[in-house]
């Protein structure tokens, strides 16, 4: 359910509508997520045209706008660099720009701090914090790392074997946590 309609009977067009404009995702390996022949701001750019109906102009002024809002460093440079010339960092920073470009009430973010530093890691949660609270989104986290589970998180939903098996917010889970896998 989203928005107070059940998303599994929408019809392929309607959830083509959905995604990208109410519901953005990031991924968890940005290198493979990213397509390497075309520019970082083709990709952002591309989005923008798809489901904001911008031309490339005014498509591509918002990515640069993107990616300042992500703190991506010389934004106006990065937009005509392609992934592999970006670091770890920045490619899930580009990525971000890319989920948030049209504006999303929801942000799905699968492990997005896998493969990147410990320091990468934290400024990547904190910038996700941040833009969380100044766009107004929701964010579902999707993580093994109980260390960014206590960082990011309000509520928290503990799934194992595919089933949902706990739910709270999060001081409650990590302080009389009931399923045994929650208890580690």
């Amino acid at each position: 359910w989203f928005k107070g309609e059940e998303l599994l009977k929408k019809t392929p067009e309607e959830m083509r509508k959905i995604r990208g404009n109410d519901i953005s995702m990031i991924f968890q390996e940005p290198m493979t997520s990213l397509n390497p022949v075309y520019t970082i701001g083709e990709q952002i750019s591309e989005a923008i045209v798809l489901h904001q109906k911008l031309d490339k102009e005014k498509a591509l002024k918002k990515t640069v706008e993107m990616l300042k809002l992500v703190s991506m460093p010389s934004p106006e440079t990065r937009v005509h660099e392609y992934p592999h010339e970006l670091s770890g960092g920045q490619r899930q920073r580009a990525m971000i720009a890319m989920a948030l470009s049209c504006n999303p009430y929801l942000l799905i973010a699968d492990e997005p701090t896998t493969a990147l530093d410990v320091t990468i890691q934290a400024q990547i949660l904190e910038l996700i914090k941040k833009l969380k609270d100044e766009i107004g989104m929701s964010v579902l986290m999707i993580t093994h790392d109980l260390g960014v589970i206590a960082e990011v998180s309000d509520d928290v939903v503990v799934v194992y074997a595919g089933k949902a098996v706990e739910y709270g917010d999060v001081v409650t889970i990590f302080k009389y946590p009931r399923h045994p896998y929650t208890l580690g």
